[in-house]
């Protein structure tokens, strides 16, 4: 498997690390390894969508779109990448691309994206909720974000861009 950038591979590696973790059957470590695979899944979305931006040289006409903020969100960015690249009625706004209803275009295109992005911002506000509780949920979970990931190089790919994913697990742990 390789994937786009060190980070990306890395992410995805302690993701699946941890999932492999969960074979062991130990109830008192299940609901931290789930919390590690939802994590590390949701922060392999970004990295990658980080990767195509920067690669496609888009990041200025991306923050530009998203009211000149510097650090959008893992949301904000995916809103933009699906206007960018899948809308076929583009908003002209970000305050336009929320009305004409992106929240419920990302939910329909990427199942899962909605549970890993609420469970992502939970995380970093100290909370941890049910969805590490089940570990079925959880495998879904990581599967749908490596699918959204691979949508956004299809995707990239069909719009004229390739972009490549040849970093092996060796080759990023090297790098670090």
């Amino acid at each position: 498997m390789t994937e786009g950038t060190k980070d990306a591979m890395i992410l995805i590696s302690t993701s699946w690390q941890a999932l492999g973790r969960t074979n062991q059957c130990k109830p008192e470590t299940l609901i931290c390894d789930c919390t590690i695979v939802i994590l590390f899944a949701s922060f392999f979305i970004e990295a990658n969508l980080n990767y195509i931006v920067e690669t496609l040289n888009m990041k200025k006409e991306m923050t530009e779109f998203l009211n000149n903020n510097q650090y959008p969100g893992l949301k904000d960015k995916l809103a933009w990448f699906y206007n960018e690249f899948i809308a076929s009625d583009k908003a002209l706004t970000k305050k336009e691309l929320y009305s004409k209803g992106i929240k419920s275009k990302l939910t329909k295109r990427y199942p899962g994206f909605s549970t890993l992005y609420q469970f992502r911002n939970d995380l970093s506000h100290g909370v941890i909720n049910s969805t590490a509780r089940s570990l079925p949920k959880v495998v879904k979970l990581r599967q749908q974000a490596k699918d959204i990931v691979e949508d956004l190089f299809i995707v990239t790919a069909r719009a004229g861009y390739v972009i490549a994913r040849d970093k092996t697990y060796q080759e990023a742990i090297q790098q670090i």
